[in-house]
């Protein structure tokens, strides 16, 4: 340990500048954790200079250490008054744990809406083999003039607030979904091949615009079908790298 810091034996004590430049830290902490009590160096007489023997060079790598594991300048200053620190590590170890799975979980999102991104050109048709889909309509006093009471329907177990479904008939008329299963359903999307296309719009006005374009190209002939119906859901993974409007995605069984 004396080596390690210290460097040469003949060198009893550092300076402020020298254990900054040790630790590489900036100066301004020193003083900071001095004033916290969680450093004790000796005061030069002569000069009123800080003077950092080995056991204050130890304490502030510690510091340094625990402070990068994630422990607060409080808990710092209770563990300086006990011997045994292993709870705190053990605590330290969980919220490290804790802290490395939300960041993996973060990774796998900022994937995720890069892959949604690059998956497919905006207003470009793609194709899309799905399996049996169920929906089942929101009731109907969680519904007021086609915008959701988000705070009713959450309390439907299996509606996700980010996943809200719009199908449409070719009556135009319109009811408002969460995916749900075969044992309670409203709407079924049967297993097939769907044409899908992304639109990024600013409102509802220009979403309905977009989707009466879509819906003219001949290769669906909605008109000739009465069973066909629209499936319209926003793209929450997609909307989220455009600050410009949200992303819909519209798909129709062909």
């Amino acid at each position: 340990m004396y080596n390690v810091f210290k460097g040469a034996n003949e060198m009893n004590t550092l300076s402020s500048g020298q254990i900054a430049e040790l630790f590489d830290l900036p100066k301004s902490k020193l003083p900071y954790y001095i004033n916290k009590g969680l450093l004790s160096p000796h005061v030069d007489e002569e000069n009123g200079y800080y003077l950092f023997d080995e056991s204050d060079i130890y304490r502030l790598y510690q510091l340094i250490i625990f402070r990068k594991i994630g422990f607060s300048i409080s808990d710092i200053k209770a563990s300086q008054a006990v011997d045994d620190l292993m709870p705190l590590l053990h605590k330290s170890k969980q919220m490290l744990q804790a802290n490395i799975d939300e960041l993996i979980s973060l990774q796998k999102l900022t994937t995720k809406i890069i892959d949604s991104h690059d998956s497919s050109q905006l207003d470009d048709v793609y194709f899309v083999a799905h399996v049996d889909r169920y929906f089942k309509k929101l009731p109907q006093d969680m519904v007021t003039n086609g915008e959701i009471n988000y705070l009713s329907a959450i309390k439907q177990k299996e509606f996700k607030i980010d996943q809200p479904y719009f199908i449409q008939s070719n009556e135009a008329q319109v009811d408002v979904c969460y995916a749900s299963k075969v044992s309670d359903y409203d709407h079924v999307y049967l297993a097939g091949n769907y044409a899908c296309i992304n639109f990024l719009v600013a409102d509802e006005v220009a979403l309905d615009l977009k989707i009466s374009q879509f819906l003219e190209d001949p290769l669906f002939q909605l008109t000739q079908s009465k069973d066909k119906k629209i499936l319209v859901y926003e793209n929450v993974t997609r909307s989220l790298a455009y600050n410009s409007g949200l992303v819909y995605t519209v798909e129709v069984c062909v």
